[in-house]
């Protein structure tokens, strides 16, 4: 069952915190082996009715067993929080995070690899200038264009929930609907190089950052299994 997973993995994570040299761990800055707590089922599901379908199941027993957020690959996971407006995932006690996602907006149809082709097409039909009369003729064809392909680079993002800063404007991204739901994508635009996946799922690419992390500490994990809310 997909809360085994989890097992211990918060009292992993935690005590990285107290091993000589964890502040020298990529990332460590920005969450400082912290971690959220654990969230319970009531909060879940009032997070899913915002967000218009169950969480991915790998996800949503990490919410339960081990955090809402924190300590996690780069500079850490977002946390989803509720305000007025809604629920949202926000970077709370991190020191890099990223930026917020709602779940109205992370509900919506995943359609990152269709709009790549709208965009890839629009760049094709950039105005040129020398194609215009006049000036003025020329600006409002240029709004016009950038409007149109701010507008298609923001809803590449829909359907996913932005996890993780890495640095230097790329991110990794939780994809909530669709047939890639509960894998990890990485936002790769500013290299203009898409967004594309990382080629794993929610769980292995977690534990693969836990487990590069202690090998790097030379931590082993702890022979006691705390306890997993199923």
């Amino acid at each position: 069952m997909t809360e085994e997973i989890w097992a211990h993995v918060r009292q992993r994570v935690l005590r990285l915190a107290g091993h000589p040299g964890a502040e020298k761990v990529f990332g460590a800055q920005g969450h400082r082996f912290g971690l959220s707590p654990v969230m319970d089922e009531e909060e879940l599901q009032a997070l899913e009715a915002d967000l218009g379908i169950g969480l991915p199941a790998q996800y949503r027993n990490f919410l339960l067993c081990v955090g809402g957020g924190g300590a996690g690959p780069d500079y850490g996971l977002m946390t989803p929080v509720r305000d007025d407006g809604g629920w949202q995932w926000r970077g709370i006690g991190l020191a890099c995070p990223g930026q917020s996602t709602t779940a109205e907006f992370a509900g919506r149809p995943f359609v990152a690899e269709a709009l790549q082709q709208d965009l890839d097409s629009l760049e094709t039909q950039e105005p040129q200038s020398e194609a215009f009369a006049d000036d003025d003729a020329f600006r409002r064809a240029q709004a016009a264009w950038d409007a149109r392909y701010e507008e298609l680079y923001d809803a590449q993002e829909a359907g996913a929930v932005f996890l993780s800063e890495q640095g230097c404007g790329y991110a990794s991204l939780l994809v909530m609907t669709g047939p890639h739901r509960g894998a990890v994508w990485e936002d790769l635009r500013p290299a203009d190089l898409g967004i594309k996946p990382s080629g794993y799922d929610f769980a292995h690419w977690y534990l693969r950052w836990l487990e590069r992390t202690e090998r790097q500490l030379e931590a082993a994990p702890p022979g006691q299994v705390d306890s997993c809310r199923a």
